[in-house]
This record gives C-alpha cells, structure tokens and sequence, in this order.
C-alpha cells in the first residue's frame, strides 16, 4: 500500500501524507453506505444464478466422472472379448482347447480382475474356458448338458449375430449373480460359436467401494431402476439371492437411501432450487437431506443401468447457504468495511490470482504442471479452491485417456462443433510383441500389468517425441498415427524416426529392464508401417465416439506387421517392415534394405516392401 501524497507543509517544514486507508475508509465508505441497496439487490440475482450454475456443473462433474469410471470398468470386460474373437476370427489362434487358447484366455482373466469367467462355446456345445476361483484362476472343458443359462446365451448371440450384452445371471456354483457379455465368433462366413464373459456383481460393488474410499462419493448401479446391481454393501454378497430373485429390489435395500430415491419427496429445501436438472433426486431420511445424481448406461445390458451418487445437500451446497449469510455480513461489514477495504482486497486477490493462472495452464491442457490452489482465509475461497482441485484430479484422470494433442486440436479447429469426417493421407504404424502368450506364461498377473506398462510407456513417449498420436492399444499391440490431427510434411520420416527409437528402448529395456519383471528372455517386436488414403472423424456410437482411421491403409499398415514374422530382420530384437509409398513419402533420406514385392494376407496385388535400418548413419 502507498500513500496519497500531499503538497502542504507543515510549520516545521515537513511533508503531510494522507493515509491512503483514511481515504479508502471515507470514500468506500460513502458508496458502501449510499449504494448498498442496489448492490444487494444485483448481488442477489447474480449471486443465485452464479451459485446454481455453479452447483449444477458441480453435480454434472461428479456423476460424470462416476459414469466413465464405471463405463470403462464395464468396457475393459467386453473388450477382452472383442479381442479374442478378432484372433479366432483372423485365424491367428483356433479355439480347440489347445494350450495356446487357454493361455489367451488365462492372460485376459489376469489382467481383468472384475472377470470372473470367459468361455467358448462351440457348435457342438463343447465348452473351453477359464474361471477365476479364490486362489487361482483354473481352466474350464465341459460339454453344457442341462446348463440352461449356457443354452439361452448361445441361441441368443447366433440369433442376434453381433455382440451385445446379455440379461443378468444367477450362478448358483459362484453364489452370486453376472452381468453376462457374449458375441458370436465368425471365420471364414460362418458362426463357429460363441464367446463370452461373465463380469462378477460382487467385484463390482467392490470397485464401487474403492470408488467410495478413493472420492468420498456414495457410488450405486440400478438395473431397471427397480433392482440394485452393485453397491458397497454387496461387496461381500447379500442375503436372499436366488436364480428367481438374481438381484435386490431398490425400493427394499439396505441403504435407506437407496431404497428412498423413486419415493415423492414434498419437504421444502433450498438445494431444490439451486441443483437444476432433470437428474436429481432428493431423499429425506429422519433430520438430513440427501441429493442424488444419476445417469444411465444403455449398452451394457438388456435393460438401462442407471449409476447413481449421493450426498448430504448441506455438503453439496455450502455455496448456496453461505450466500444468505454473505448479504447479512455485506449489511454489517458496511459500516466498518472502508478501514480494512485494502487489506481485504490484497487478501482476496492472492488466491485469484492463482486461480486465474491455474486456470490458464488448464485452458493450455498442461494439466500435468499444474500445481493444486492452497487454501485461504476466506472460507468461500477456501471451498473453491478444494472444488477446483478436485476437478483437477478428475481432468488428470482424463488427460490419462484422450491424447492431448488430440483435445487440443480439435478444440482449435472446431470450437465444441461436432467433427465432420474427412479424407486424408495418414502414415500408419502398428506395433506388436513376438510371442507374448509365451512371454506371459511365466509371469504372475502383477508382473504381466507392470511389463505392460512399462512398454506401452515406452513406446508412447518415443512415439509421441516424433508428434505421432496413440490411436489405441489393441491387447500387446499398439496402433499410431501421424497427419490424421493436422497436416504434417515429413509425417513419413516422423513415423520412421518414432521406430528407430523404438528399437533404441527395446535394446535398452532387454539390456537393463527386462530383469525386473521376470522375463526369461529378450523382448522382440514387430513393426510395420504404411501410408495411404483414410476416413478421418469420430467413428462410433453416440456417447462413446472415438477420433480414429478408417481405410485399406489401415490394413496393409497391420499386414505388414504381420509380415515381419517371416519377412526382413524377423529374428532380430526389432523388425521393421514399411511399404514403399512411405520411403517414397520421405522428406529427408533414411537407409533401407529392400525386401522386394510380395503379397500380404487378404489382399491380391503385390506390395514393395522394405526392412528399416536400425542403425542410421
């Protein structure tokens, strides 16, 4: 703080200084005291609306989050199927009982742990699967026999002919009910039979339960609003299941909650009036007032599921209720308000600040440097710094599954508009682990997650240090793309340079990290890249659109791959194989051996191919 600073001097020849919280006291004072009444009146219509759009983006953030964890929870289940019926179908693995198909389907129970049983059932009605036991996870071969359940789940997918989620089970040898996904598997035209998981209800309301603990966010899932599928109390089974009564009606549940959310609600309550939204549900329960947000999930069964949060609306709007007190204090404080006007308004401007530049780096999508806000003083502030850093949490879990590069671009050129699908030259690379079913047999579920995650970290920061974007991870494979986001001239040697630092972490990681994990031997990889023409866009259902490529190049780019296990270095620690249109895409050269022309699985003309050096000069 300065002072004002006056001319007029004093007898003894000095300055006078006017205190500049003297003048601030007079002069707020006065418009304090003059314009109180009018600031009271705005302050109340802005302060409402501010505070019930604030509360009810507050509410669509926490049942969001709550949504997508769920959604991926129940997605990692059915993609594991997708997965090995694309290798049945591809004919990369036959469903015969052998070692090598039992050993894909004890790898997709251990590394999901919400499975409690993936099986396949045949033409013949043979059964080959695993199941998850409490202490080991054993094989399953079995005729069906008299198995209803079994028989309804294949006539239902032959029927159907695409994949879908089923109705829920009882399974009286598991005690417990499943929430059942199969798809029927097709080679060469013709269905061979079918697969499917059974995702445990008891491991999901575990799940739910860690969701509690880890958010404080009471988390439940409906199915058909009229029964309870998983809840924190049904994380060690509940009474009075049975095939006819596979699940527990809401309106007699346990939580009181829960059982009360269909009920009318008439009590009066100031959170009626600032939670907006057809998605809310108030529930009196003795002297408290709870809130409830829900969604629903349409695809993940035969009928809606419906996942739910509460809280105590005292908790949820501590906003609202303080905003009657703020006009009552602003009534008093106007009175003394001038002397310490300028105190106050250095004190509040310190977190503002911080916010304001916390909330530029979150604009830039830095999210991963962007530090929590520390609390203040004022208690307003205070809750508003504790909402924002728990939407920063929820942000850094997205930013762990969207591409930032890909947010960022599409915000750029779109402007929250739908993307409209285009046609686009896209470089393509597909990655893929030389025998990594017998890579994992000899590691535990732990170690195969941890190697995992190690390489999939690898290869994405070298991938992304060359400005390539992660379409997706397919099991142990990974699939990337450059020029698909934006136009990129050397997206060819960007895709080639991405691969010879590849190879550089493999070598690195099989010298000095592979021990860690347990690996009895070197780790090998296969490469294959090819640039072509492609379908760019949102490709998808509504709700769950994923920004992607579409086309033949997609094709020849995984073919090529494939071709590494016979074509070019195919015993060397990395093999990489890239089609001639991407060599002849090169900016800057980059030393290849030809392989020569030769046909790719599923496809009649012949392709150049040539083996990338590893060791450029």
């Amino acid at each position: 703080m300065g002072d004002l600073k006056g001319n007029t001097s004093q007898g003894n020849g000095s300055e006078w200084h006017a205190s500049m919280s003297v003048a601030l006291a007079l002069g707020l004072g006065f418009f304090v005291l003059t314009s109180v009444a009018g600031v009271l009146g705005v302050g109340l219509v802005v302060g409402y609306r501010n505070t019930s759009e604030l509360l009810t983006q507050k509410a669509q953030l926490i049942i969001g989050t709550q949504r997508q964890q769920v959604e991926r929870y129940l997605t990692a289940a059915s993609d594991q199927i997708d997965f090995i019926a694309s290798k049945i179908s591809s004919g990369e693995v036959e469903p015969d009982g052998s070692e090598e198909f039992v050993s894909l389907l004890l790898g997709a129970v251990s590394a999901t742990p919400q499975i409690l049983r993936i099986q396949f059932i045949d033409r013949r009605q043979v059964l080959t699967g695993v199941e998850r036991t409490e202490d080991e996870t054993l094989p399953i071969f079995s005729k069906l026999g008299d198995d209803i359940d079994l028989r309804h789940l294949i006539d239902d997918s032959i029927d159907s002919g695409k994949a879908h989620w089923g109705k829920i089970l009882w399974r009286e040898e598991y005690g417990q009910s499943v929430l059942s996904y199969q798809r029927p598997v097709i080679q060469k035209g013709t269905i061979v039979g079918v697969l499917s998981v059974w995702v445990s209800v008891i491991k999901l309301s575990e799940f739910l339960a860690d969701q509690e603990m880890e958010f404080g966010a009471n988390v439940f899932i409906l199915y058909s609003r009229d029964a309870v599928l998983a809840h924190p109390l049904m994380a060690f089974g509940y009474a009075g299941l049975n095939r006819a009564v596979p699940l527990p009606q809401q309106d007699r549940f346990a939580d009181p909650i829960v059982s009360a959310m269909w009920q009318p609600n008439d009590r009066f309550s100031v959170a009626k009036y600032f939670l907006t939204g057809a998605n809310t549900r108030f529930v009196a329960y003795a002297d408290w007032e709870f809130v409830i947000f829900f969604e629903e999930l349409s695809d993940y069964g035969v009928q809606p599921l419906t996942v739910a949060t509460y809280f105590e609306t005292h908790d949820i709007i501590a906003e609202a209720a303080r905003l009657k007190w703020a006009i009552i204090f602003c009534l008093v404080m106007a009175v003394i308000s001038a002397g310490v006007a300028a105190l106050i308004g250095q004190e509040i401007a310190k977190p503002v600040r911080r916010l304001s530049d916390s909330a530029k780096r979150v604009h830039d999508l830095d999210i991963s440097n962007v530090d929590e806000i520390e609390g203040s003083f004022f208690r307003e502030l205070d809750e508003a710094a504790r909402s924002y850093n728990f939407m920063l949490e929820g942000l850094r879990w997205f930013e762990l599954y969207v591409p930032k590069r890909l947010v960022r671009q599409l915000m750029r050129q779109n402007a929250g508009k739908q993307t409209k699908s285009s046609h686009r030259d896209v470089v393509i690379m597909f990655t893929d682990i030389v025998e990594f079913t017998t890579l994992s047999e000899h590691l535990t579920a732990p170690q195969t997650a941890s190697f995992l995650n190690d390489h999939f970290a690898g290869l994405a920061s070298c991938i992304q240090n060359n400005r390539g974007t992660i379409d997706k991870f397919i099991g142990d494979s990974v699939m990337a793309i450059w020029g698909a986001l934006e136009h990129q001239d050397d997206a060819a040697d960007l895709a080639c340079n991405a691969a010879i630092d590849i190879g550089k972490w493999i070598a690195d990681y099989n010298q000095h990290r592979r021990v860690d994990v347990g690996l009895a031997y070197s780790v090998r990889l296969r490469i294959g890249i090819h640039i072509g023409r492609v379908v760019v866009g949102n490709i998808g259902s509504e709700g769950r659109l994923s920004y992607t490529v579409v086309g033949d190049a997609v094709n020849v780019a995984q073919r090529l791959e494939e071709a590494g296990r016979v074509l070019g270095n195919a015993n060397g620690e990395v093999n990489i194989l890239v089609s001639s249109s991407v060599r002849s895409a090169l900016v800057d050269p980059i030393e290849f051996e030809r392989v020569g022309a030769h046909k790719l699985r599923g496809r009649e003309e012949l392709v150049e191919i040539y083996s990338l050096v590893l060791n450029q000069p």
